[in-house]
C-alpha cells in the first residue's frame, strides 16, 4: 500500500507487510529521507552495518527508526518485518525549515536515530495511513497539513540543534522506553497507572509529566493507542474474531473495544476489516 496513487509529493507513505528475512536495505542508495516505524508483531533482530562496524538491536513494535538521505548504512534483518514508510524529500524539510525560522543550515541537518520511541510520530503517520487507506478522503489541505506537522516534528527532534536536549534527557529517554515495553509486552493485562510508575521507578506524577513531554501523550492515551495497533494487525491476520481480538489486546469487552476503535480511526472494527 503506498500513496504515490494520491500524488503525495512532499512526504510519501507505504505499508510494508511480512517482508522475508535476510533481504538487505541499503540507506545509501535513496536520495529521501527514510523514517520507518516498526509494526512487526513480535521482537526482532535487526543487524546495522555501518563502515567497519557491525551492530546487532532487538526491535519492537512500535519502535523508530531515523534514516538520512544518503546515509551510508545497510540493515539486514532476521525474521519476517513489517513496517510502515515515510520518504521525507530533504528539498522539503529545507523549506518547512526557512518557512518556520530553524536557524542556520548546519543545524538542520536531519540526524540518524536508531530504535527510538515517538509517540507524536506514531500518531502523525497513524494518521496519514489512516487518510491513504480512506483514499484521501480528506483532501489535499489535510495531506499537505499532515505533510507540515511531521516536518516541524522532525526538524524539532532530530536535527543538530535539537540533539543537545535529546544528550541531556537520556535518563528520561529510558525510563519512558521502559513503560512502552512494558506496555508492549503486557496489552493483555489491565495495566494501572501505579504499576507503570514501580516499571520506572518514579512517582505517578512525574511519570505523567516525563510521559507526556516525551511523547505528547498521557499513558494511557499511548496505552489505548498500542492496542488500537496491535488490534489492527490482528485484524489484518484474520484468524480471530472481534471479541478474540478485544480480549487479546486488553480490553474489557467488544463493546469496548468497538467504541475506542472507532474514536480513534473512525471506522468499527467490522468496517476496517471489510475495507481491507
Amino acid at each position: 500500500m503506498s500513496s504515490d496513487d494520491l500524488g503525495w509529493s512532499d512526504i510519501k507513505l507505504s505499508q510494508w507487510d511480512h517482508i522475508p528475512p535476510g533481504l538487505m536495505y541499503d540507506a545509501s542508495l535513496h536520495s529521501k529521507h527514510v523514517i520507518a516505524l516498526h509494526g512487526s508483531r513480535e521482537p526482532l533482530k535487526l543487524r546495522i552495518f555501518e563502515a567497519a562496524n557491525q551492530r546487532e538491536k532487538t526491535i519492537t513494535s512500535g519502535q523508530i527508526q531515523i534514516l538520512p538521505a544518503g546515509q551510508n548504512m545497510y540493515c539486514q534483518w532476521a525474521n519476517t518485518l513489517s513496517f510502515i514508510k515515510l520518504e521525507v524529500n530533504p528539498s522539503f524539510l529545507e523549506r518547512v525549515a526557512d518557512e518556520s525560522g530553524f536557524g542556520r543550515a548546519d543545524k538542520r541537518r536531519l540526524e540518524q536515530r536508531l530504535l527510538v520511541q515517538d509517540g507524536k510520530l506514531l500518531l502523525l503517520a497513524g494518521w496519514m495511513l489512516e487518510e491513504l487507506r480512506n483514499g484521501g478522503a480528506s483532501g489535499k489541505l489535510y495531506s499537505d497539513s499532515m505533510a507540515t506537522m511531521t516536518a516541524v516534528h522532525l526538524l524539532r527532534h532530530y536535527t543538530a540543534s535539537a540533539n543537545r536536549n535529546l544528550k541531556s534527557s537520556a535518563s528520561t529517554d529510558k525510563q519512558v522506553s521502559t513503560v512502552i515495553e512494558y506496555m508492549q509486552m503486557n496489552l493483555e493485562k489491565d495495566i494501572s497507572l501505579q504499576k507503570l510508575a514501580i516499571v520506572a521507578s518514579i512517582s505517578l506524577s512525574h511519570l505523567v509529566r516525563l510521559f507526556k513531554r516525551q511523547t505528547g501523550m498521557t499513558p494511557h492515551q499511548y496505552l489505548i493507542h498500542l492496542r488500537i495497533e496491535r488490534s489492527k494487525q490482528l485484524i489484518r491476520c484474520g484468524n480471530m474474531s472481534m471479541k478474540e481480538i478485544a480480549a487479546q489486546v486488553g480490553f474489557s469487552d467488544q463493546a469496548h473495544f468497538t467504541k475506542l476503535f472507532k474514536r480513534v480511526t473512525g471506522l468499527t472494527p467490522v468496517k476496517y476489516a471489510s475495507a481491507l
